[in-house]
């Protein structure tokens, strides 16, 4: 999940939707808005080893720009026009600039894979500053990151659902986010939003970010 903060799925919750998916004769369909090309070029699909029978795209696949998409299963997509009889059009489908940005950007992901695990090393690197930072302020916390993904919740307990992230101090992220912004560092402004890290941030800049982290206080 994302729009709650970063929460990775429980060990087997994936592979048991699946299960009842198929035993049931359902679909299984992923939204990879925020995860699709991000965490690998399979996305959390690849990630998880779950292929699901369709996928939900968002605006990575258009370089940044707006664009929705989806894909599935070659049987499902044959049932769409020209092939078939489902037509699908959209505001945010097959805009040319948005298409042309996704393509460059994909295309050079494909040309060096190699990114996608430097930036799941910075995601575990920065995840493991922030811990020994907020573990020496005695300031409760938990510290979700999948990839280039991560979150901080100002909490005590495992953040595993929604329940589990409402229990974090939203004032004093607020305070925080704020503390950071000053500092030059602009998190999303919101703790139920992932933070997303991208291949130009380096030592330096984590460096700068736990720094700002470090003189913030929560009183």
């Amino acid at each position: 999940a994302g729009n709650m903060g970063c929460i990775p799925p429980q060990p087997g919750f994936l592979e048991g939707l699946k299960a009842v998916c198929s035993a049931h004769g359902t679909l299984l369909i992923f939204d990879e808005v925020m995860t699709g090309f991000r965490l690998a070029e399979g996305g959390a699909a690849e990630v998880y080893g779950v292929v699901p029978d369709m996928v939900c795209f968002g605006k990575v696949i258009g370089g940044g720009l707006p664009v929705g998409a989806f894909a599935a299963r070659r049987e499902i997509m044959a049932h769409l026009a020209p092939e078939g009889p489902v037509y699908q059009a959209g505001t945010l489908s097959g805009n040319p600039l948005a298409m042309s940005a996704g393509f460059t950007l994909l295309s050079e992901l494909h040309a060096a894979p190699e990114v996608y695990a430097g930036l799941a090393e910075r995601g575990a690197s920065l995840a493991q500053g922030i811990r020994e930072v907020m573990t020496e302020k005695s300031v409760p916390h938990q510290v979700n990151q999948v990839g280039s993904m991560l979150s901080l919740h100002l909490c005590e307990a495992p953040v595993v659902d929604f329940d589990t992230a409402k229990a974090g101090d939203n004032a004093h992220f607020k305070a925080l986010f704020h503390h950071m912004l000053d500092a030059g560092i602009y998190l999303p402004p919101s703790a139920y939003e992932s933070w997303f890290l991208c291949s130009l941030i380096d030592d330096a800049a984590q460096d700068q970010t736990l720094t700002a982290l470090r003189s913030f206080n929560p009183s």
